[in-house]
């Protein structure tokens, strides 16, 4: 069952990701003749996620108002299904690291959909960034960060990278945050392995086992208001704090490294 499930998903799940698609690009060609693509693409965008949500049975409970553009929201990064998620609920971009241009489908896909990358390993590609991030928030579209730098299995929030900050600290502009818990009922897929993507486990892998997955619950919590600070560190360990005391653990830490002790040596320094 386990696997005809997956068969039917994934199948689904590209047919409707290419119709979306075409859509998206069927926008950027009449963009010539003066639509607006940025508009049309967050709504299309919007109802791609929601529409792989459905297809995923990601099951989304959601706490708060999520903002409307202009906006730039910081979230926790657990898996590739944050974009789905995320996508779901927001009309945005994402700034992602550029591995995720590897991959299937997806990676190509959402790289000529006009989402942000960052090489991690080049810190002079912080200032592009930086400048591609003060661009691309308007009243269309607003901006995620992931600034954990790293998907993690859900402990905790993980110290916030500061350098992607830098444009709304130094505007004085309002920085939301989010926080993303997933919970599966199946004792042979746990959420954090199997929904979590933190192990060196390719993604075709590790998608393929969870479209075998039944049904995967998502809680996704809003903070009420932005916060505004002009020092991007001061800034960061608010958002830091906030999103720790919003956090629902996807893995209390004491199961977790019964079975992981050897977790904190594969963070990223």
């Amino acid at each position: 069952m386990n696997l005809i499930r997956a068969i039917l998903r994934l199948l689904v799940f590209l047919i409707v990701t290419l119709g979306l698609y075409t859509v998206i690009m069927l926008c950027a060609i009449a963009s010539f003749t003066g639509l607006n693509y940025e508009k049309y693409r967050g709504y299309l965008l919007k109802v791609w996620g929601r529409c792989s949500c459905a297809i995923l049975n990601l099951n989304i409970h959601t706490e708060n108002e999520a903002p409307e553009p202009p906006f730039l929201v910081v979230s926790n990064h657990l898996s590739y299904l944050d974009i789905f998620v995320l996508f779901s609920q927001l009309r945005c971009l994402f700034v992602a690291k550029s591995d995720v241009k590897a991959w299937p489908l997806a990676g190509f896909i959402i790289r000529t959909c006009g989402i942000l990358f960052i090489d991690r390993n080049r810190k002079r590609d912080v200032k592009r960034v930086n400048s591609l991030i003060s661009r691309n928030i308007n009243e269309n579209q607003g901006i995620i960060l992931f600034p954990e730098g790293t998907t993690s299995p859900g402990i905790e929030i993980l110290p916030l990278k500061t350098s992607l900050l830098n444009y709304p600290a130094s505007q004085s502009f309002p920085v939301h945050y989010v926080t993303l818990s997933y919970q599966t009922k199946d004792p042979d897929y746990p959420a954090h392995t199997h929904v979590c993507w933190w192990q060196d486990i390719s993604f075709v892998h590790h998608f393929w086992e969870f479209l075998k997955i039944k049904e995967t619950h998502v809680s996704m919590k809003f903070g009420k208001s932005g916060i505004v600070n002009a020092d991007r560190k001061q800034l960061a360990e608010t958002l830091h704090k906030k999103m720790s005391g919003d956090l629902k653990p996807v893995i209390t830490a004491s199961e977790f490294y019964k079975k992981h002790d050897d977790y904190k040596s594969m963070l990223p320094v």
